[in-house]
């Protein structure tokens, strides 16, 4: 039964043209998973470990480890960052390794309009030592590919809102075996906007709507809120295609440290409700060079 499994997911990650874009839920806190533009925007260094489990006893669910961090340089007019991340699903495995730089051009006193590039190189690898099947189909033979990525995004924002648009892969990626081409890898676009609304001294109310779109594929749409209490404590709420609806919570502690965590719970229009999801987050901000700021403070 479980190889069963195992193979039922393989073929309908083929159909859903194979590797894609890992999952997220806390882009709304670190826009550098989507957007390379955010690459030194927080005016510090900033480094965060993430882990996200996916449908949690599903059978060959995905399964995403993303270490990133970026920083602030040139009087915090640029920043650059690195991505390394890893995306298993069933019996296919994506290595990441991206190097981002965001360039921010300060329009007035409250408005910055922000871009950015990311490059780098992406293994896709499938491993079929699980599976039933014909040894002597060389289409199934254990497969590594190296492609290269580039990407692209902008955002504009003020303390107040956010509009933020990217492609953070350019470039299709394609296998042939046999003289049967596979579809790794189609672009994704992103757009997202938010604002924030001040309730009192205390506390501030963030809703933000989330596209991503692929050709060939309905767009599909994040739609969230939190709460942030003390600019220390923050509680959000969010549904994605009003088919999975999560929760989560992070906390900054001090200025230099914070945790986050994301439960999931899809429905019986996605995989059904046993199979909730978790999502990890620590990261740290540091002051390494004299013009990092740790002390203001963002909303985004």
């Amino acid at each position: 039964m479980k190889k069963l499994l195992i193979l039922f997911v393989f073929f309908c990650s083929v159909v859903a043209m194979a590797q894609q874009d890992p999952l997220y839920s806390q882009y709304i806190n670190n826009l550098l998973l989507i957007n390379p533009a955010y690459s030194g925007n927080t005016t510090d260094l900033n480094l965060s470990a993430m882990y996200r489990k996916q449908w949690v006893g599903f059978e060959g669910s995905p399964a995403t480890f993303n270490a990133n961090g970026h920083i602030a340089l040139s009087n915090n007019r640029m920043g650059a960052g690195l991505i390394v991340l890893q995306d298993k699903i069933g019996s296919d495995k994506t290595s990441e390794v991206t190097f981002t730089y965001g360039y921010h051009l300060p329009l007035n006193n409250e408005i910055t309009l922000s871009f950015g590039l990311q490059g780098g190189a992406i293994n896709y690898y499938s491993d079929y030592s699980d599976l039933k099947i014909n040894p002597a189909d060389t289409k199934f033979n254990n497969q590594s590919v190296w492609k290269p990525n580039l990407g692209t995004g902008f955002f504009l924002k003020s303390e107040k809102f956010l509009v933020s648009f990217s492609v953070p892969k350019l470039l299709k990626a394609n296998s042939t075996v046999d003289q049967l081409t596979t579809s790794l890898y189609n672009q994704h676009a992103y757009a997202l906007g938010a604002y924030v609304f001040q309730l009192s001294y205390r506390i501030k109310l963030k809703p933000w709507v989330l596209a991503r779109m692929v050709s060939g594929v309905p767009a599909s749409f994040d739609y969230g809120a939190s709460i942030k209490v003390d600019d220390s404590y923050s509680l959000g709420f969010f549904t994605r295609n009003f088919e999975t609806y999560g929760t989560f919570a992070q906390i900054n502690l001090g200025d230099h440290l914070r945790f986050a965590y994301v439960f999931e719970l899809p429905t019986k229009n996605s995989v059904g409700s046993q199979f909730n999801t978790h999502e990890l987050t620590m990261g740290v901000r540091l002051s390494t060079l004299n013009f990092h700021d740790l002390e203001k403070i963002r909303n985004f």
